[in-house]
């Protein structure tokens, strides 16, 4: 192999691991403000929070205490 086809060999390589890097770098930080995002418009503690509806059983007669 000639001097020129290794180096050209070793950039590509090095290329494509910096593509990769990049790519998980923006994943990460596409998830991140994503999460912030979603944490700003999900109602918490002290919002204003509806309470959930009881779950329904299927028109069974609540329990009895005995």
């Amino acid at each position: 192999m000639y001097h020129n086809d290794i180096m050209r060999a070793l950039m590509r390589e090095r290329a494509r691991d910096m593509r990769t890097e990049g790519e998980a770098a923006r994943a990460g930080s596409v998830a991140r403000r994503a999460r912030e995002y979603w944490a700003d418009r999900m109602p918490g503690p002290g919002r204003g929070r509806r309470p959930r509806p009881a779950a329904r059983r299927g028109g069974a007669a609540p329990a009895r205490e005995a």
